[in-house]
C-alpha cells in the first residue's frame, strides 16, 4: 500500500497568491437567485474525479485518502475494475465511446462506418452488451454472488461528440460540426430508447459536450433543434465541460473572438433546455481542469510561454470549482484527471502515487463539508470575494455550519460578524490556526486560496 506524501509540519497558514496567470476580467456572473438554491438538498456530495480504470487500480487506496465517491471512468472496462468499484461503493458514471464497448476490431468512429445505420446499430449493441454485463441484474453479479449488486446506473453517451470523437475533423469545419449535430440528435434517443428497454433504473447522462471556448452552448443548441420534443426526452442529465483554463472558474475567459464565463455559459444552456420545455432536467460538468507546466512537476511537455496556473493555484481552482457548482445548482464535478493524461498536466497525483496541492486540498474540503447544502452567502461574488455558508452535512442531526471564502484576484481581509471569542481557520491544504475576535468582528485573510471558518 503507498503512503500519502506528508506535508511539511506548519502552524502557519498559507500564504496567499499574489500574481494570478491569463487574461482575465473579474466581472459580475449570472449565478441564479440564492434563494432557490439553497432551497435545494443535493442527494450525494458534488465531488467527483474523471479518471481511467488504469488510474484506479494503480491509486485505490490514494482516492480513499481523499474520499471521493463519484467517478467518470473513460476507457476500458473489465470485471476487475467493477469489483474494486463494487468494494468500494462508490457511484460510477461509465462514459460509453465505440471503441470502450465494440465487440472487437478497430472501429472507433463514424469514418470506419459506411453510413450512420450501421455506426449507431453497432453503438447500440455495445451499450447493450456493457449493461447486459454491468448493469442493473448483469451477468457479473451472477458470476459473482459474493458482491453487493452495486450495478453501473450512469451511462454518458459519447465523449465530447462535437469535437472529433465521434466524427474526425476536417475542413470546412461548418460542415462538420452540422455533420456532428445531426448524427448525434440521432445517437442519443437511439441510445436513450435502447437503454430505457431493458434498464430503466439507469440514469443517461446526454451530451458530453466539448466547452472549451463556449464551443457546447452551439452544439446542444443545434442538437436540440433538430429533433426538440425527440432530444428533449431522450436523456435523464445534461453533461458538459467547461474549460476556461487557465483562468479562475469565477472569471470572464478573454479571447481573441470576445469573452465566456463558466456562469454564463450555464446560463445559456439553461436558456436553451427552458426553452425546449426541460428547464429543470439537472446539470453535471463530466470534465473540467487547469493544468500545470512541466517547468511545476507536470509530466507532459508544455510551451514555455503559455500562460499556466502553478500548482497551488491548480488546487485552489478545482476546490472553487465543487464550491462554485454548488452555487449555480450544478450537481457533480468530475475533475479532470487522476493523474496527468492525454497530455493534460491536470492530475491530482504524480507517476510515483505522490500527491499534489491539488490532493490535499479536495481532501480537506471533503473532510470539512462531507455531505455539504448551501445555506447562505457572506459575499456572492462581489468584486471577485466569495463566502458562503454551508452545512456540513446535510444528513446529520446537529447542523454544524463552515465558512467557505476566497477572494479570485489576490489577498483581502474578510471582516465577519462573530459571536464568540475566537473561530478556526484553516487553509486549502488542512491546517488549522485559532484566530480571536475583536468587539465581535472576526478578521479574515483569504485569497485565491479558499479558507474554511468554524466556530470554536
Amino acid at each position: 500500500m503507498t503512503q500519502e506524501t506528508p506535508r511539511p509540519q506548519t502552524t502557519s497558514l498559507l500564504i496567499q497568491p499574489q500574481s494570478i496567470p491569463g487574461n482575465f476580467k473579474v466581472t459580475p456572473q449570472p449565478l441564479p437567485p440564492l434563494a432557490d438554491i439553497v432551497k435545494r438538498s443535493p442527494s450525494k456530495p458534488v465531488y467527483g474525479l474523471y479518471t481511467w480504470a488504469s488510474e484506479y487500480k494503480k491509486l485505490r487506496e490514494e482516492l480513499k485518502k481523499v474520499g471521493w465517491k463519484s467517478f467518470r471512468f473513460g476507457g476500458p472496462w473489465d470485471d476487475e475494475i467493477m469489483r474494486m468499484v463494487v468494494e468500494d461503493d462508490v457511484e460510477v458514471m461509465k462514459t460509453l465511446g465505440l471503441r470502450d464497448i465494440a465487440s472487437g476490431g478497430t472501429k472507433k468512429n463514424r469514418a470506419d462506418y459506411p453510413a450512420d445505420e450501421p455506426f449507431i446499430a453497432d453503438y447500440v449493441a455495445g451499450i447493450e452488451r456493457f449493461l447486459t454485463r454491468y448493469g442493473p441484474g448483469g451477468t457479473f453479479f451472477r458470476d459473482n454472488p459474493g458482491l453487493p449488486h452495486r450495478p453501473v446506473r450512469y451511462v454518458e453517451i459519447w465523449n465530447e461528440p462535437n469535437f472529433q470523437y465521434m466524427i474526425p475533423d476536417r475542413e470546412p469545419r461548418a460542415e462538420v460540426e452540422k455533420e456532428r449535430e445531426a448524427l448525434y440528435s440521432k445517437v442519443l434517443p437511439a441510445a436513450y430508447r435502447a437503454v430505457k428497454a431493458k434498464w430503466p433504473e439507469v440514469t443517461v447522462v446526454g451530451f458530453g459536450a466539448g466547452g472549451a471556448a463556449a464551443a457546447d452552448l452551439r452544439f446542444i443548441r443545434n442538437v436540440f433543434s433538430c429533433a426538440p420534443e425527440l432530444i428533449g426526452r431522450s436523456f435523464d442529465i445534461l453533461s458538459t465541460h467547461p474549460y476556461v483554463q487557465p483562468v479562475p472558474p469565477e472569471t470572464d475567459s478573454i479571447r481573441a473572438w470576445g469573452s465566456y464565463s463558466i456562469a454564463t455559459s450555464l446560463a445559456d444552456i439553461r436558456k436553451t433546455l427552458a426553452e425546449n420545455g426541460v428547464g429543470d432536467k439537472p446539470v453535471w460538468y463530466t470534465e473540467v481542469g487547469w493544468p500545470i507546466s512541466q517547468a511545476d512537476g507536470g509530466y507532459f511537455p508544455t510551451p514555455p510561454d503559455r500562460p499556466l496556473p502553478s500548482p497551488i493555484l491548480q488546487a485552489a481552482y478545482a476546490v472553487r470549482m465543487y464550491a462554485l457548482a454548488m452555487r449555480l445548482g450544478v450537481e457533480r464535478v468530475h475533475v479532470m484527471f487522476a493523474m496527468d493524461s492525454d497530455g493534460f498536466n491536470g492530475g491530482f497525483f504524480l507517476r510515483d502515487n505522490s500527491w499534489r496541492p491539488s490532493a490535499y486540498a479536495a481532501r480537506t474540503m471533503i473532510r470539512l463539508l462531507p455531505r455539504p447544502s448551501l445555506t447562505g452567502a457572506v459575499s456572492d461574488g462581489v468584486d471577485g470575494c466569495y463566502a458562503y455558508w454551508f452545512t456540513r452535512d446535510a444528513s446529520a442531526r446537529e447542523k454544524e455550519v463552515v465558512l467557505m471564502a476566497w477572494n479570485v484576484a489576490g489577498p483581502k481581509t474578510l471582516s465577519l460578524p462573530w459571536k464568540t471569542k475566537s473561530a478556526v481557520v484553516t487553509d486549502m491544504l488542512g491546517t488549522s490556526r485559532e484566530v480571536s475576535a475583536s468587539h465581535g468582528t472576526l478578521a479574515v485573510e483569504i485569497g485565491p486560496c479558499p479558507v474554511y471558518v468554524m466556530e470554536k
